[in-house]
């Protein structure tokens, strides 16, 4: 308030000072052209240009506001359009999201002019027509986004290895997968339509070179990985069945998760050295299914490997009884004490063997520790104990 009082008193003043000068002198002006003569003051003449100039800038700025309309009128249309085509996208691919595969693909190809779409759009309007069953149909929008070039290459060549893939054309997906460069081939997608091609072929090699990628990348879901590589490498093993050297170089190669107990690719290594073993009938082959159950019984004592044993010769299952003790006192089942016993049969320790059968018939009462320790009984010309223990093995039996 009192800044506005200041201002008032000024101009007041000012006005004061210029009403009195031009009272006292208001000058003359002449202007003449031609024949026309005009004649005033100067300070008329002075207000006159002055207003003069204020009129003439409101007409230029109301000029060119009128000029302006059209090009913000084209901005805001624009916008608009814009707009509207984002909407159908986010509504597309959310619909794509969902499942919804008929409403993503017609928001997806509504998506507005070829400027205004991005290189998602013909991509995801195909593959959401894949997803319905349509694999034609799908195929021929990836043509049409081929020949218009909306869409790099390589992601229409992944696109449509994709639709040969579901339609089963492993070959399709081959030649598809062949256009692509060195690089574009170690990505994550294309690594994991090469895992899903192999593994239809039955082409198991490549897939278990691919599956550690695929499975790191997140690119499928770990059970399918899961699948792939169990019957991945159990058929590995199963086409070495005549070459037990084979068989132990794709054991060893195998991703530990298989290894565990309770997988079958052990028994299954085991019943191929097994029988190698015993055809072969040589000192080599023996070795080497000792040397394979030897690392065994460092992680782990399962039934089958104390099984597999039964079937070394002596000498090699002498080696075995250092990796043996270490489980005696994790012998739930009894077996380690079993295949130790024999080996105290070997030594030609018959206290020790007696104990040990003893001691795996009490830990797991079964028949065949009955009938091993009766025969350590009779081994030792003790007849009536070994007969008394077989008879209460039958009669458990009955």
């Amino acid at each position: 308030m009192a800044r506005f009082s200041l201002y008032l008193v000024c101009g007041l003043v000012l006005g004061a000072v210029l009403v009195n000068a031009i009272s006292q002198d208001p000058g003359y002006l002449l202007v003449t052209w031609g024949d026309w003569q005009l004649e005033t003051s100067v300070w008329l003449a002075l207000s006159a240009l002055l207003l003069s100039l204020v009129l003439l800038w409101f007409i230029l700025r109301a000029l060119r506001t009128t000029l302006k309309v059209p090009r913000a009128l084209r901005r805001w249309l624009g916008l608009r359009s814009a707009r509207g085509a984002q909407r159908r996208a986010d509504k597309g691919f959310a619909a794509f999201f969902e499942g919804h595969w008929d409403v993503a693909e017609k928001a997806l190809k509504k998506g507005g002019a070829p400027d205004e779409q991005t290189l998602l759009h013909p991509l995801y309007a195909a593959l959401a027509a894949l997803h319905r069953g349509e694999s034609a149909r799908a195929l021929a929008l990836l043509e049409q986004a081929d020949t218009e070039g909306s869409a790099p290459i390589s992601l229409i060549t992944l696109a449509r290895a994709e639709c040969h893939l579901k339609t089963g054309a492993t070959d399709e997906v081959e030649r598809a997968l062949e256009q692509l460069s060195a690089s574009e081939r170690k990505t994550p997608r294309a690594k994991a339509l090469r895992a899903e091609a192999a593994y239809l072929q039955r082409d198991w090699q490549p897939l278990t070179e691919l599956l550690a990628d695929v499975r790191r990348a997140g690119i499928a879901p770990d059970e399918q990985i899961n699948v792939w590589e169990r019957e991945s490498w159990n058929a590995l093993l199963s086409e070495a069945d005549n070459a037990a050297s084979t068989a132990v170089s794709v054991w060893k190669r195998a991703p530990e998760s298989l290894k565990a107990p309770g997988q079958p690719l052990w028994p299954a290594l085991l019943d191929i050295l097994r029988r190698d073993a015993q055809a072969d009938a040589l000192q080599a082959q023996a070795d080497a299914l000792q040397k394979v159950l030897q690392e065994r019984l460092q992680q782990h004592c399962e039934p089958a490997t104390l099984e597999a044993m039964n079937g070394l010769p002596d000498k090699q299952l002498l080696k075995m009884k250092k990796a043996l003790e270490r489980w005696r006192g994790e012998d739930d089942e009894g077996g380690c004490h079993a295949v130790l016993a024999r080996i105290a049969r070997i030594e030609g320790d018959a206290e020790a063997e007696a104990g040990l059968w003893a001691d795996a018939h009490a830990r797991h009462p079964s028949a065949s520790h009955a009938a091993g320790w009766a025969d350590c009984l009779r081994h030792q010309g003790k007849e009536a104990e070994a007969s008394a223990l077989e008879a209460e093995a039958l009669a458990a039996l009955r």
